[in-house]
């Protein structure tokens, strides 16, 4: 049975040809006729970060920064037009689900629409290009917005995020201004509980609060303002949910008593995120959540580059290490209380720079071929039910020194799906010009 949703689909691309993966030990997938196991893992260079193995296949390992060398592992066989691909996908999609192999199954799978795109190619994203001056300015704007302004000293009260120093034999985070250069934009923050929280780094603003929920909570119930609280931990409850097209024309009551459909308050976004060229934003969810007696909107944003969303994170997955890189997503929550507009974000919203890794390619690796070549690595005892199929940009952060802020972001069919035995979330890319496979299981599951 498919679900389709008439949505951007969303495809995800490994990196280096690696396999990421969570398990207890049993085998997870079969490379080159070498098993892969958790034991393997350790004995093969891969490692262990906060509960996900990762194994790396060192005869595939290539410097994805470079444009030579991303260009050179182009497929040059197997590739069908993007126009062919496009119009084949349901029909491929459906073959797919209806010809399951090895221990696969596709029930209820949401098939993503296929973007409306003509070529695609690897990006590489440089996140920390905000000078202190241009982050200083982004502060002040939303101390002005919040009237704010004469009432906190940016100088003496925006403070780094890594580094501490000593003053009048007390240990403090150090002056952001003082820092900023040497720490390459990293972070700094503003931290006020009474008035507001805004957190900063190269890239833009990561957290924003101006606690108007926990205001309201306070002069309810008498519990203590928290503004750092807003962005993390929301005191209400979700009531419902779902896509911005069904949730559209409901309405609420929002904590200043007047009642907005979601999509009047949906419009608070629109000059909220500020892009380089190439690069957007959509709405893929919206959650209505009660706070006492009224209501708050929050919005699950993610960015589009070129046209094609980048895949989806949440707030408080594990981002695996995998050698250089960070197996990580995208994700953006904002929330709308009342009329006055956006109060609390969490997530990315910066300005990424943008840089080719290849020609634009007009030829892609199609769906099935896809599929068939995770079949043919996967263990044929690897149990698991794929919810979703969708075409994406994959995101790889590098964790190398002295690229900080620098991401890899190679265009891929995803397909996201849990673990029938284990009840993690699995992820599994393939990245549409190079071939390259990438496995990651993560979650709480059933443990």
């Amino acid at each position: 049975m498919l679900r389709r949703k008439n949505q951007r689909f969303c495809m995800l691309l490994t990196c280096s040809a690696l396999l990421c993966a969570c398990n207890t030990g049993d085998d997870i997938a079969n490379l080159g006729g070498e098993t892969v196991t958790s034991e393997t893992v350790s004995q093969n260079g891969g490692g262990y970060t906060d509960g996900v193995y990762a194994y790396f296949i060192d005869n595939c390992r290539y410097d994805h920064f470079s444009y030579d060398e991303y260009s050179a592992h182009i497929l040059k066989e197997n590739t069908q037009p993007i126009t062919d691909v496009k119009n084949n996908y349901a029909e491929d999609a459906e073959w797919l689900c209806a010809n399951p192999r090895n221990r696969f199954t596709f029930e209820n799978c949401e098939i993503v629409q296929f973007p409306d795109v003509e070529e695609l190619s690897a990006v590489t994203f440089n996140e920390n290009n905000l000078t202190c001056d241009e982050a200083w300015a982004l502060i002040q704007y939303w101390l002005d917005k919040w009237e704010l302004t004469d009432k906190i000293d940016l100088d003496e009260n925006v403070r780094d995020s890594n580094r501490v120093v000593k003053v009048n034999d007390k240990i403090v985070h150090a002056l952001a201004k003082s820092v900023w250069d040497e720490n390459d934009g990293s972070g700094f923050y503003l931290n006020d509980r009474g008035l507001c929280y805004i957190q900063m780094f190269g890239s833009g603003v990561g957290v924003l609060s101006h606690g108007v929920i926990s205001d309201y909570v306070e002069a309810k119930t008498g519990a203590v303002s928290d503004k750092t609280a807003d962005p993390y931990y929301i005191a209400g409850t979700v009531e419902t949910g779902g896509s911005l097209q069904e949730m559209r024309d409901r309405s609420y009551e929002l904590l200043d008593g007047k009642t907005v459909t979601v999509g009047e308050a949906s419009e608070a976004l629109n000059g909220f995120y500020t892009f380089s060229d190439g690069m957007d934003y959509e709405i893929y969810g919206v959650n209505v959540i009660k706070v006492e007696d009224r209501y708050v909107y929050e919005f699950l944003t993610r960015r589009v580059c070129r046209d094609i969303p980048l895949t989806v994170t949440h707030y408080g997955h594990i981002s695996d290490y995998v050698h250089s890189y960070v197996m990580d997503g995208d994700m953006g929550k904002v929330y709308v209380a009342d009329d006055s507009g956006v109060y609390a974000f969490f997530g990315a919203a910066g300005r990424p720079l943008i840089k080719e890794l290849c020609e634009p390619q007009t030829n892609i690796l199609g769906l099935k071929d896809a599929m068939q070549t995770v079949y043919g690595i996967m263990s044929m005892d690897y149990q698991c039910n794929i919810d979703r199929i969708e075409l994406c940009m994959g995101y790889y952060r590098s964790a190398e020194e002295g690229s900080t802020g620098m991401a890899f972001l190679p265009p891929c069919w995803e397909f996201t799906g849990h673990s029938d035995v284990s009840g993690k979330t699995i992820k599994i890319d393939v990245d549409v010009l190079t071939g390259e496979i990438g496995f990651k299981e993560y979650g709480m599951g059933n443990d």
